[in-house]
């Protein structure tokens, strides 16, 4: 009889951080005065989002473009570093950190699916040491462009991402941790599906 393996897949963004990640990161990184200007210029994009004339990853482009474009990867790095020990440690749950800590203790391979950006998910995943799957960025010569390189990581692309990763027919046992619709799909994969799971 072959051991049983597990696999735990945890989205991030208010699963297990008390809020989003990404206005809070343009506010670090861009400072108050360029945000709100980035916000006036990316309104229209917003709008259209909302009425469903635009899909979303045009959207968080615009925003993107306007945030980093033009930084280098070491920028990002020690920006995203601060970010994470500033920002986001004091809003991490710490009943969705236990729960990691657990499932590694327990031997299962353990992921972030994220549809943030991998570049400032990564101080976490390295603290906890779990692998990383995250939208990634383009970058071009050295240098980001503010584009999404692939596709966004949300709903189906989960799926297709953690199935690119992981041999999924060869566990046992998946857990999935979500709390919106963009991880319907993921949390549809697992047999130990929890939503909004963690206080």
């Amino acid at each position: 009889m072959q051991p049983k393996k597990t696999l735990a897949l945890f989205d991030f963004d208010g699963t297990i951080t008390t809020k989003d990640s990404f206005v809070p990161f343009m506010f670090f990184a861009c400072g108050r005065g360029r945000s709100i200007l980035i916000f006036i210029l990316t309104f229209p994009y917003v709008v259209a989002y909302m009425l469903g004339l635009c899909p979303l990853v045009t959207m968080k482009e615009a925003f993107l473009k306007l945030m980093i474009r033009g930084w280098t990867r070491e920028k990002f790095d020690s920006v995203a570093k601060d970010f994470y020990a500033s920002v986001i440690r004091p809003i991490v749950k710490q009943t969705a950190a236990d729960a990691i800590k657990r499932h590694l203790a327990e031997g299962a391979d353990v992921s972030l699916v994220s549809a943030s950006p991998e570049d400032w998910l990564r101080p976490f995943t390295e603290e906890f040491g779990i692998n990383l799957i995250a939208t990634r960025l383009e970058v071009v010569d050295g240098l980001y462009t503010g584009k999404i390189a692939g596709k966004n990581c949300k709903k189906a692309e989960k799926v297709a991402r953690v199935r690119e990763r992981y041999d999924v027919d060869s566990y046992t046992d998946i857990y999935a941790y979500g709390d919106s619709g963009g991880d319907t799909e993921m949390l549809a994969m697992s047999n130990h599906p929890h939503y909004r799971f963690f206080n």
